[in-house]
């Protein structure tokens, strides 16, 4: 089977900005070209693509070739009859979705086109329709081979794959999938099956939150029906209010103005009346003592997160699946996905990362 890699890893940020073989260790290459030589060794046929390889380190480009790799700097050479193509590509200025129209038309049939850690995949796929329609590729496929750790450093022992479960509209037939989860273990790793909603949520640097979020959700319910005696319906809607209202303010007025807007003193003295039980709410109290320290977490903060001065009001606090089940019924089903995927595209071109 032919593995299409695109994107050698920026192997300058990795060495130079954050210093990864002392933060993780392993050694370089990493990113994009260490998933290549790693497919290689596991018998695979890879090609690499970038087009910046006459930058890169010699000795780097020697250890790839020396793995088994195949390097251009042509993406439709690489794309050729390709079974699995990988985008280690950055999430801006439309540079992936440009990568996809190249590759599209030479990728082989039935093949299956992977983001990693710098795309949603449903922003992608949404983002590359019409280059499928226009193309008669239908029968190309979208999931992610997503590393959840940096490729070549001890961490990266897995891939998260995306599947279809929580989409009304599959992106990725079983065939496929099976084909990924195949890669993954031949080189070593542990494949985990996620619905594509969620991998980015779970797979990138947010999953610090994320977790953070589920432990805590998970600790709520069982105080909440333990010492409170509420139903499983409110708690619910409490939690979801509770994260949907966070999302939100982060969303359209950033770190500012979470800042701005959340009182530390009056967020400590409503959480002092919620704390039962040190046995179950870890997070609870692990929280309490967060917000005591404050001040020098603030201290760390970049200085543009402590200013703020201009904000436009909006409605933050209803859950989206609620707004969404009601533009349904108010204009439709076909309307209402309609402007979900605009929602989507215009993320894919506003997010600059």
């Amino acid at each position: 089977m032919k593995v299409a890699v695109f994107g050698f890893g920026n192997q300058s940020y990795y060495r130079d900005v954050i210093n990864m073989e002392s933060l993780l260790g392993g050694e370089p290459p990493f990113g994009g070209a260490r998933m290549a030589m790693e497919f290689a060794q596991a018998g695979y046929e890879v090609v690499l693509s970038d087009p910046h390889i006459s930058t890169i380190d010699a000795s780097l480009i020697e250890k790839v070739k020396a793995a088994g790799v195949e390097l251009t700097t042509d993406d439709a050479v690489a794309a050729k009859d390709a079974e699995v193509a990988i985008l280690f590509t950055p999430f801006r200025s439309g540079i992936s979705m440009k990568i996809a129209e190249r590759i599209i038309p030479h990728l082989g049939k039935g093949a299956v086109i992977c983001t990693t850690c710098t795309m949603p995949v449903l922003v992608f796929e949404v983002a590359v329709k019409k280059t499928l329609f226009m193309e008669d590729r239908e029968d190309i496929g979208f999931s992610t081979m997503h590393p959840a750790a940096v490729p070549g450093t001890p961490k990266h022992k897995h891939y998260f794959i995306a599947t279809n479960e929580l989409l009304e509209d599959h992106i990725v037939e079983p065939e496929q999938i099976e084909k990924l989860k195949k890669l993954a273990q031949d080189t070593g790793k542990t494949p985990y099956l996620i619905p594509a909603e969620l991998v980015s949520a779970m797979g990138d640097m947010g999953v610090v939150a994320t977790s953070a979020a589920f432990a805590s959700a998970l600790e709520y319910y069982a105080v909440s029906r333990k010492y409170l005696k509420t139903t499983k319906e409110m708690t619910e809607f409490q939690l979801a209010q509770a994260f949907q209202v966070m999302a939100s303010i982060i969303a359209k007025y950033g770190l500012e103005g979470l800042v701005k807007f959340i009182n530390s003193e009056a967020l400590k003295v409503s959480l002092s009346s919620m704390l039962y039980d040190e046995k179950i709410q870890k997070v609870a109290f692990s929280s309490m003592e967060a917000l005591e320290n404050i001040r020098a977490i603030s201290e760390d903060l970049p200085e543009k997160t402590k200013i703020f001065t201009k904000y436009e009001p909006t409605f933050l606090s209803a859950p989206s699946p609620m707004l969404i089940s009601y533009i349904e019924e108010l204009a439709g089903e076909d309307v209402a996905k309609g402007i979900i995927r605009e929602a989507l595209r215009k993320l894919y071109e506003g997010n600059k990362s």
